[in-house]
C-alpha cells in the first residue's frame, strides 16, 4: 500500500487503538506537511475525532483498524511513506519513518528538505 499511499505501522497502529480505548470516543490521526522547520518542510500530527469533516482532497487510510487522514496537498510529499510511533526515554511520538520524497531531514526528523 505505501507505494500509492502511505502505510501505518504496528506500533503505530496499536498507539491509535490506546488512544481511542483512552478517550472514549473513535480518533483518526491527520498527517499534514506545512512549510517550515528548519530543512524547509515540516510533519505537523493531530488526532481529531472519526466523525470530523473530512476536506475535499482527503485519503483515509486504515490499518488493523487504526485509522489516518492525509490531506491532498500533503500527499504529494508524503506519497509512500511509513507512518511509526517511537517510545524514546525523552518521549514518545508519531513520526515519518520512511519517506522516499524526502531528500534529507533535520536531526529531529520533523522537519525535511524534499526531493525535486
Amino acid at each position: 500500500m505505501a507505494a500509492e499511499g502511505v502505510a501505518l505501522t504496528e506500533a503505530c497502529s496499536l498507539r491509535l487503538k490506546e488512544l481511542t480505548e483512552s478517550k472514549d470516543e473513535e480518533i483518526r490521526l491527520r498527517v499534514r506537511v506545512d512549510s517550515g522547520g528548519c530543512s524547509g518542510f515540516q510533519y505537523d500530527f493531530s488526532l481529531e475525532p472519526l466523525n470530523a469533516d473530512t476536506e475535499e482532497g482527503d485519503t483515509l487510510y486504515e490499518h488493523n483498524g487504526a485509522k489516518l487522514v492525509v490531506d491532498e496537498a500533503s500527499m504529494e510529499f508524503l506519497k509512500g511513506s511509513t507512518i511509526d510511533y517511537e517510545q524514546e526515554l525523552i518521549g514518545s511520538k508519531f513520526v515519518v519513518a520512511a519517506n522516499p520524497n524526502s531528500e534529507s531531514a533535520c536531526g529531529c526528523g520533523v522537519s525535511f528538505s524534499p526531493k525535486l
